[in-house]
């Protein structure tokens, strides 16, 4: 079993340090990292650390590489790039990719399934969607820090075909792995958590804990996870008040000083973040399906002024 992990960074570098720890040893499955630049040339020398719940771990993938042709064809792979890498990575590495091949796209949002899809040419794989649970982020190159949040994954399907085997193998794995048939309503409950927060923290540049304990920011968040919802519910997935108010006290379970990934891509200039397909996306929808979001066109408009 030759299963790829597609960048390395906070997730990529969880769910790889995870599996490669736990099928060290195991020469049924080769564990491949798929990464360049520093971060290829930190773990060439050092290995790959993970530093999560206060345990440090160093461990070395069977393959190291970006090259396609080295890498070749793979039973699973999962990508962990951000979401607006998806489209081109997924077109660089197709050749890894049969019509057996498992991918499970881990990106922010609800339509990496849809991106995969338009992104390929010839090629059939299957798409099992998917989302994570964690707040883990890039210490150094070749070092991964996992901050805050269970580290759940879920993914899975709609149709017939059974994955489960693949839920065991990850969790023998070291993951809190979990294969599901609802995945849609699932990608949209975390949606529901993550688009909202990072649209407000990196509008107003407050950390997870400075809205938590702000009683109106709160209650504009609240807002802006209803708005959401009425997305949502327009394309058809059921998003219950309960959800709503699940996703809201979610902000106090992370460390006071979490910042979202798209905070953190303002904060560090990056050339390129994920605003569209966490805020541009859920305004452009809502225009689509005739739902008001006054919340996020205000937050819009603040993090519009920090470019």
């Amino acid at each position: 079993m030759k299963i790829g992990i597609l960048g390395i960074g906070g997730i990529g570098g969880f769910i790889g340090g995870k599996l490669a720890k736990h099928f060290g040893n195991d020469s049924e499955t080769e564990i491949i990292f798929i990464c360049r630049g520093k971060t290829k040339e930190k773990i060439a020398e050092n290995g790959l650390v993970l530093n999560s719940n206060g345990e440090r771990s160093q461990v070395h993938p069977d393959l190291l590489s970006e090259n396609p042709a080295e890498i070749g064809q793979l039973d699973v792979l999962i990508v962990a790039t951000k979401a607006y890498s998806l489209g081109q990575v997924i077109k660089q590495y197709q050749a890894c990719l049969t019509d057996k091949t498992v991918v499970i796209p881990l990106q922010n949002g609800v339509n990496a399934k849809e991106i995969v899809l338009q992104s390929l040419d010839g090629v059939k794989p299957t798409i099992l969607e998917g989302c994570i649970y964690i707040a883990s982020n890039i210490g150094e190159p070749g070092v991964v820090n996992h901050v805050g949040g269970p580290g759940k994954i879920f993914f899975g399907n709609t149709n017939l075909d059974d994955f489960s085997w693949l839920e065991k193998l990850m969790k023998e794995g070291g993951l809190d792995a979990n294969y599901t048939k609802v995945i849609t309503k699932l990608l949209w409950k975390k949606f529901l958590f993550v688009s909202p927060v990072a649209a407000m923290t990196t509008a107003l540049n407050l950390t997870f804990g400075a809205v938590a304990e702000d009683a109106e920011l709160m209650r504009q968040l609240e807002d802006m996870m209803k708005e959401v919802q009425q997305l949502a519910l327009q394309v058809k997935v059921d998003i219950g008040d309960q959800d709503v108010s699940d996703s809201l006290n979610m902000i106090r379970n992370f460390p006071y000083q979490a910042k979202s990934s798209l905070q953190l891509d303002f904060e560090n200039e990056s050339t390129k973040n994920e605003k569209y397909h966490l805020v541009d996306y859920v305004i452009e929808e809502a225009k689509k399906c005739g739902v008001l979001v006054p919340n996020y066109e205000l937050m819009n408009g603040e993090i519009q002024a920090l470019v």
